[in-house]
């Protein structure tokens, strides 16, 4: 499969193990202004790293997993970003989608690998959305659970784009919507710091403005255009509902 011109993806596999955190990390870019040496800024990743210690953590020491809906399945958390002008959304304008990827089929619980991947449509460009979901289905493709923070955006821009794209891809039956028991991810995250003291350090919610205007970069053809505070963010945003399904049946609102 080729790789499309100004795309950039990115690729973080945790795992446990005995001396600590084991992580991987990969890139490939063809934007000007990135190279797989520097699509990952390290200052900022302490909270995927913390996150997904936690999200580990918790399936090495949970004594009931056999009981838990996710067991024995491949659960696969997504958000994207998308233009700020909603109704160009919808029509398909989608820049950066995120997924955390855990799979737990046939694995015990200390050998389970959370996957952190990410694609970036730099020229946000509508024609070359679909992009971001044919590079991405080479981990989502086979997913049992879909967990998303509203359905009716994000699933329902990302079948826009399969549609229009005619894309051989079709959703998993089961998709969970984290707004189901949680407002707005403000409102989910404030219930992962009251259950498991849970806190953002530089991806915090209310500065998205500052984030996308960033990523956008100055003038008509967005120059300077920065992935990194806006990608953690995005990636952020599909670690902590994936986490806080884990955690509901034990710790519930």
């Amino acid at each position: 499969m080729d790789f499309p011109d100004n795309f950039i993806e990115r690729l973080i596999r945790v795992k446990e193990k005995e001396d600590g955190l084991s992580l991987d990390k990969s890139g490939t870019s063809t934007f000007l202004d990135y190279t797989e040496e520097n699509v990952w800024d390290e200052t900022l990743l302490d909270d995927i790293y913390s996150t997904s210690k936690d999200i580990l953590d918790y399936l090495i020491n949970c004594n009931s997993l056999e009981d838990k809906p996710y067991f024995n399945k491949k659960v696969v958390s997504l958000d994207i970003e998308t233009t700020t002008w909603i109704p160009k959304a919808f029509e398909g304008f989608v820049n950066i989608l995120g997924v955390s990827i855990l799979d737990l089929r046939g694995r015990a619980p200390v050998d389970a690998e959370l996957l952190v991947y990410q694609s970036f449509n730099m020229l946000r460009r509508k024609e070359t959305a679909f992009h971001l979901i044919r590079l991405a289905q080479k981990y989502i493709n086979d997913a049992d659970t879909i967990i998303v923070f509203n359905k009716h955006f994000d699933i329902k821009i990302l079948k826009t784009i399969i549609n229009n794209f005619k894309l051989d891809y079709n959703f998993p039956e089961e998709i969970v919507d984290m707004m189901g028991p949680f407002r707005s991810l403000a409102k989910l995250e404030s219930y992962l710091s009251r259950k498991v003291n849970f806190q953002r350090i530089h991806s915090e919610k209310g500065k998205y403005e500052e984030y996308y205007k960033s990523f956008r970069g100055k003038g008509k053809n967005g120059i300077g255009k920065k992935i990194d505070p806006i990608g953690v963010y995005n990636l952020m945003d599909t670690l902590t509902p994936l986490y806080a399904y884990l955690l509901m049946n034990d710790f519930p609102e």
